[in-house]
């Protein structure tokens, strides 16, 4: 059980309070709401459990939110401001990977076949090692640790490969590429 279990548990009778406890800031805000209830503020389950046995918890919980309210705001803009953030950034590093074939392929005329061979090879590999568990049964067993590293490794592998030929600003990579070639002419 975790502060935002809490949060999402809370957010029904008191929507504010419960997105602050689900948030980054939860474990401050869960404290706030121990004290209100007489737990302790690093035992959520022990808060979970006051809360669902005290017939008043969602009155206490709405006094709680108006008399903080502002202040909840204030954590509920950061936590989207650092959710921001952290999709920019996400972006950006997609972005910046386009970018680099797009440069390569400006610069010496011709698409960066490593790239190209790396994302068939782990591609292949996953399809190959799949068809092998299925095939073969003493390697889809448990005690195959090894093998299921190697498997799970190739299916992080293949998503990424899928994302970033297939991913959402493929359609983008495509624009910047027509536009370059209009520009060229």
């Amino acid at each position: 059980m975790t502060w935002k279990d809490i949060g999402d548990f809370v957010k029904k009778g008191a929507p504010l309070l419960g997105t602050a406890l689900a948030g980054p800031a939860g474990g401050a805000v869960g404290g706030l709401v121990a004290s209100l209830f007489g737990g302790e503020a690093d035992d959520p389950e022990k808060v979970m459990s006051l809360l669902q046995s005290d017939p008043e918890a969602l009155t206490k919980l709405k006094e709680l939110e108006m008399k903080h309210r502002e202040r909840l705001e204030e954590l509920s803009i950061e936590a989207a401001r650092v959710q921001l953030e952290e999709s920019k950034a996400y972006l950006a590093d997609t972005q910046s990977a386009r970018q680099r074939e797009t440069a390569i392929v400006q610069a010496t005329g011709k698409k960066d076949l490593n790239l190209y061979i790396l994302a068939w090879v782990v591609v292949g590999g996953f399809f190959l090692l799949t068809g092998m568990m299925m095939v073969i049964p003493d390697l889809n067993g448990s005690n195959n640790a090894m093998v299921n590293i190697m498997f799970g490794g190739l299916v992080s592998g293949f998503a990424t490969v899928l994302g970033y030929f297939f991913g959402s600003s493929k359609g983008s990579t495509d624009k910047t590429h027509l536009l370059a070639a209009n520009n060229r002419k």
